[in-house]
């Protein structure tokens, strides 16, 4: 065998031999899965928050579902769709139909799941996808309801955002979006705090 060869030889065993070594310290430092479960809420312009949870499974890298509902007057039937409630109590439509009662309902539902990676320890990224719900309707004085021209229906939604722990309790930050029909949009905050099972 040349010398060129056996260098090379030496120099691929060396390789190999570093590759293996890094593995197993790579494999020997694997997080083990943690269940994290979490309260959280969603702030935005609304006077209710929305309330919901969320359940992780992770290491270095995990997947999670969350559930929220907004808390405010829910109601979600309505009668008819307008697109300007001031037609109803100025020009071509005045009078026709009775006026607004003073009631209004928020309604807000979510639901999501997603991906999880570890970005050093102890902090997380998430981000994920699902299904919404949200609409404003308002009654009038013939007890009927209306859905305002606000209001986003059926969506599509995405959230994104990091979770962190603090020994055992778990962390949570992130963003929603709500994208409703016609492309109309719906900002929130998310917040959570809860506790990472080691089992």
């Amino acid at each position: 065998m040349t010398g060129s060869k056996k260098y090379l030889l030496t120099l691929l065993l060396s390789v190999l031999t570093l590759y293996a070594s890094a593995r197993t310290e790579t494999n020997a430092s694997q997080p083990k899965m943690r269940t994290m479960l979490m309260m959280n809420a969603g702030i935005s312009a609304q006077r209710q928050p929305a309330l919901g949870f969320t359940v992780a499974r992770t290491g270095n890298f995990g997947y999670y579902a969350n559930f929220m509902i907004g808390l405010d007057n829910l109601h979600l039937n309505y009668d008819y769709r307008i697109d300007n409630f001031y037609c109803l109590t100025d020009g071509l439509y005045a009078g026709v139909i009775p006026f607004y009662s003073g009631k209004r309902a928020y309604n807000r539902l979510s639901a999501t799941v997603g991906g999880m990676a570890r970005m050093v320890i102890p902090l997380y990224i998430y981000a994920g996808a699902g299904y919404g719900y949200r609409t404003e309707t308002w009654e009038l004085m013939n007890k009927q309801w209306v859905q305002t021209a606000s209001s986003l229906g059926h969506s599509a939604v995405v959230d994104t955002g990091l979770m962190g722990q603090i020994g055992n309790f778990t962390l949570l930050a992130g963003y929603t979006l709500f994208i409703g029909q016609q492309n109309r949009l719906y900002h929130e905050a998310k917040v959570g705090i809860g506790y990472t099972l080691d089992k």
